[in-house]
């Protein structure tokens, strides 16, 4: 299942989920002895998508390893897309190259022409090794480093002519009422008659909203046409608000090809230090949540996505922070549905000057968050694109970084406001660059007493005023503390539930009554595995600040954030 609507009804895909061949290779051997042709007989048995360091004796592996599976076709041409597979993956189709991606949680394709039918095989190597230098996310973080083909994989028929791709834009009018759509539409044909042949006759573009032909485009098929379409009314248009999720469902057909895509109306503001969508003011009530399970890893069953989102709105969150990286779209799509609000950011996590300084850092950065952005752009959920998270924005290294990153954004998706999780509020030089200030802190877990929280805040509105940015809000991105579940005591010291609960209980009070500050998100949802680099640092080797421990049972804390926001 890897999304909660149908995307083609013409176009036959299959997915290549279940049993795969696997073998590690620590020693580097794959290359050379050419597994890729060749694999090894003593391969294992592994289920895709999944996670290899849940298998038994795997937990601690890092580097290399083989995935190989079988699979045929009917068509000649075919696009193999993958969903996630984390780090650097190089892919073989019947021995040959097809070539590599790197990033764990954002998808790539290949389109492979002039195949024969039938049975075919297609190798992946993944290669999930982490330094502290030039690798996104760096070695040292605090989530666990999952290898492994860990969303699935698709394959997609194809026939001489197909839809690759499709931006919707719309404007609304001033009484949010009516819209003019935008369409940009690529398909790509490999008919040898198409293009600059002699024999190239008319194709047609047909868009459906909601079932209903909405307009039709007659082009020309060339090796790839890009067809625009613009200002195309939609009257009386429902909107998409946040608990409230009205959406569209747009199907782009030619001949035996098809693409659906699905959209929400709304309009997204920052102005007098506030936060609106359809000119409603929305106080962010929220938590970060990660990805994590301890028998899934990375890979969530949509089963335990479903539980998480239940758990989380019955604490009366209106917003998630996809910590620290790309989502699932089928996640995405659930948000979408049920009208939470969501912020997705790059895994780039604690990157100091000599790492903002490598320009394979910045090409990595700015690769992944063009990938983020086109994949998820049509998503009304996502309401703010993050840049990145705690690395050191004291020094110049990190504006240029950042305004490299916010230029890119920007230059692909004007309707979002841009922002990043700063560590060091009273010292960070990148706020101009984003739209709104989000600070992490923990003052009375790592850092002095809790009510240095109110000295911080005063002194962050004092800073703003200084450098002119008096106009931005502010949101709490990250605030916690650790609560082992179970561990209740008398005494309440840190790592019990009682001292998260009280700690949780004085934060978002005080929040939530500084004007300025337009949303919060409790640090976290539920319990993580860290990387081994810090888990000599965390009790039972977890981020143990979930609301929820990691089997998604509350703590204490989650009965007194549920009964602030539902205050709220």
């Amino acid at each position: 299942m890897i999304r909660l609507f149908e995307r083609h009804r013409k176009r036959c895909t299959y997915c290549l989920d279940g049993i795969w061949k696997f073998k590690t290779d620590p020693a580097g051997r794959g290359e050379k002895e050419e597994w890729y042709k060749h694999f090894p007989g003593d391969a294992v048995d592994i289920v895709v998508p999944s996670c290899w360091n849940n298998e038994l004796g795997l937990y601690e592996y890092e580097g290399k390893a083989w995935y190989a599976k079988k699979f045929r076709t009917r068509s000649e041409n075919i696009n193999i897309l993958f969903h996630g597979v984390t780090g650097q993956a190089e892919v073989y189709l019947d021995g040959n190259h097809l070539g590599g991606h790197y990033g764990g949680f954002t998808g790539f394709n290949f389109v492979v022409e002039n195949l024969p039918a039938g049975e075919h095989s297609l190798v992946v190597c993944v290669d999930n090794t982490h330094s502290d230098i030039d690798t996104i996310p760096l070695a040292r973080v605090d989530w666990y480093h999952y290898g492994g083909i860990t969303r699935s994989v698709e394959i997609m028929e194809l026939g001489d002519l197909w839809i690759k791709d499709c931006r919707i834009d719309y404007r609304l009018d001033e009484k949010l009422e009516n819209a003019l759509l935008d369409f940009e539409v690529t398909v790509q044909s490999f008919s040898k008659n198409t293009g600059a042949g002699h024999n190239a006759g008319p194709a047609y573009l047909d868009i459906y909203i909601n079932e209903r032909k909405f307009h039709t485009v007659e082009f020309k098929a060339e090796k790839e046409s890009v067809i625009k379409v613009e200002g195309l009314p939609l009257e009386g248009v429902k909107l998409w608000n946040p608990g409230e999720p009205n959406l569209y469902m747009v199907r782009f057909e030619t001949g035996n090809d098809d693409l659906t895509e699905r959209i929400g109306f709304r309009k997204i503001e920052i102005k007098n230090k506030k936060l609106y969508i359809n000119n409603r003011e929305v106080r962010l009530k929220g938590v970060n949540r990660h990805e994590d399970h301890p028998d899934w890893g990375f890979a969530l069953p949509y089963k335990l996505m479903k539980k998480d989102m239940d758990i989380i709105k019955n604490l009366g969150c209106n917003t998630i922070r996809g910590s620290h990286y790309p989502n699932a779209e089928i996640f995405l799509d659930l948000c979408d549905q049920e009208g939470i609000l969501f912020w997705e950011e790059i895994p780039m996590w604690g990157f100091r000057e000599e790492s903002l300084k490598n320009p394979l850092v910045l090409e990595r950065g700015l690769k992944m968050h063009e990938e983020m952005v086109r994949r998820d752009y049509h998503h009304p959920c996502i309401f703010v694109w993050g840049l990145h998270n705690e690395i050191d924005t004291r020094i110049p290294a990190a504006y240029e970084i950042t305004r490299a990153f916010a230029d890119k954004i920007r230059s692909i998706d004007k309707t979002r406001p841009l922002t990043y999780a700063s560590m060091y509020p009273l010292d960070d030089i990148c706020f101009s660059l984003v739209d709104i200030v989000s600070i992490n802190k923990y003052f009375g877990w790592y850092d002095g007493n809790i009510e240095k929280w109110v000295d911080c805040i005063a002194a962050l509105k004092e800073k703003l005023q200084n450098e002119n940015l008096s106009h931005m809000p502010i949101i709490i991105s990250e605030f916690g503390a650790g609560g082992i579940y179970g561990e209740n005591t008398f005494e309440g010291p840190k790592w019990t539930e009682n001292y998260q609960d009280k700690y949780l209980d004085y934060t978002i009070r005080l929040f939530s009554n500084v004007p300025d500050i337009i949303g919060m998100y409790v640090w976290q949802y539920c319990d993580i595995r860290t990387a081994r680099e810090m888990a000599l640092e965390r009790p039972r080797s977890f981020n143990n600040k979930g609301l929820v421990n990691e089997y998604r049972k509350p703590k204490q804390a989650y009965w007194t954030v549920k009964k602030l926001y539902e205050e709220l």
